[in-house]
């Protein structure tokens, strides 16, 4: 039986916070965020 190492799966969300609009990377794989905040675009 072989392992094979699969890449994290992250996915970008997106909000409209006061205005701006920001995003934050979310870890599907782990279930966490990448990103300790949201960024402004």
């Amino acid at each position: 039986m072989d392992i094979m190492p699969l890449a994290d799966v992250i996915v970008t969300k997106t909000r409209i916070y006061q205005g701006r609009l920001q995003y934050r990377r979310w870890n599907e794989t782990k279930g966490c965020w990448v990103d300790p905040y949201w960024i402004d675009v």
